[in-house]
């Protein structure tokens, strides 16, 4: 089974055979907080008798990075009593150390979680439901760059579903997928945030009609235009930016088919489907080439910037465009949303 990440926005389409807070593995859920259940840790904990130690392998260090605190050990314990075994997950930080019965809910999973993925066969296919539960905001986001890592290193396929925007805006647009059902069925759209088209959804539902663009580069240069042929037109539109040329298409899908008004703009270096209700914009190169190539931009970079982009872009030919204006304010001290700005206005001019 090759490598493959893949991220959902559907609770129903991926279930975990009744456990709906943790990864399934076989026939038990991986972690339930052990006071949930009469577990011999918590009612035979006088008569505990311990047995083997199980170690998992830079354990303490993925946890640390992924909730953003000092883990000196992660382990696991082997415990008996009256016949009965199990084990419980230790951790120790700040000086103390403590077993999962003292743990938060989302440490405690994360823990068990880490250890499944670090010691299960490689390629396995793991699935879990809404895994940023009891997770920070940025204990989403590091630990969907731990799943990825661990696929490329281990060959796992990794399905989850979510709700976060972090975890999706953490995901390359291939890692995406957006489930919509209505009374046909499922329909899936391929490398859209679902944040993403939350927001142009509830655009659409105020009386808007949605734009989609590729960037905010895209975006202001849009805006831009369209305010220059009529300036009432932007109270009744909304130009919203979803990612590459695919992402955009298939945002635009996912719009029209929840009833909402759309269309797609994209760059003027791909190619227009009018009957598809995607357009491009000017030109027939990535828009900020169209800016900042055109002489009324370097005019103005060298006269109220004192920049030379010609002899910049002799200097640096391969530099990525997207990062034009970035690289330039940061070397002039400027804010880059106003330079970006002072220049597609002189390239409308």
């Amino acid at each position: 089974m090759p490598a493959s990440f893949t991220s959902t926005d559907s609770e129903s389409e991926i279930n975990a055979n009744g456990n709906p807070l943790a990864i399934q593995t076989g026939r038990n859920p991986l972690y339930i907080p052990k006071v949930e259940r009469r577990d011999l840790s918590i009612y035979n904990a006088a008569n505990l008798q311990l047995t083997a130690r199980r170690e998992v392998e830079d354990a303490a260090q993925r946890v640390s990075r992924i909730l953003g605190a000092n883990y000196e050990e992660i382990y696991f314990q082997g415990v008996s009593a009256k016949n009965r075994e199990g084990e419980l997950g230790i951790a120790k930080r700040l000086g103390a150390t403590y077993s999962e019965n003292n743990m938060g809910f989302g440490e405690g999973r994360l823990v068990y979680t880490v250890r499944l993925l670090e010691t299960c066969p490689e390629q396995s296919l793991i699935v879990l439901e809404e895994p940023e539960t009891s997770l920070h905001e940025s204990a989403q986001y590091e630990f969907v760059k731990y799943l990825m890592d661990v696929v490329n290193r281990r060959h796992h396929q990794i399905v989850f579903s979510t709700h976060s925007s972090v975890m999706m805006d953490a995901l390359p647009p291939e890692g995406r997928k957006l489930l919509m059902r209505d009374n046909e069925g499922v329909k899936i759209f391929d490398n859209v945030s679902s944040s993403r088209i939350k927001t142009a959804l509830s655009a659409g539902e105020n009386g808007h009609f949605v734009l989609c663009v590729e960037d905010k580069f895209a975006q202001s240069l849009l805006r831009e235009i369209l305010r220059r042929f009529d300036k009432n037109l932007m109270e009744s539109v909304e130009v919203l930016p979803f990612g590459d040329h695919k992402a955009v298409v298939s945002a635009l899908r996912a719009i029209v088919h929840s009833g909402q008004r759309a269309i797609a703009v994209l760059d003027g270096d791909m190619s227009p489907n009018e009957k598809e209700g995607v357009y491009c914009l000017p030109g027939t190169l990535p828009p900020e080439k169209e800016v900042f190539y055109s002489d009324a931009a370097k005019k103005i970079l060298n006269k109220d910037y004192f920049f030379d982009f010609s002899a910049f872009q002799a200097a640096y030919p391969d530099h990525d465009h997207h990062n034009y204006a970035e690289h330039i304010a940061a070397k002039k001290s400027c804010s880059r949303e106003v330079l970006e700005a002072d220049c597609i206005r002189a390239f409308l001019d």
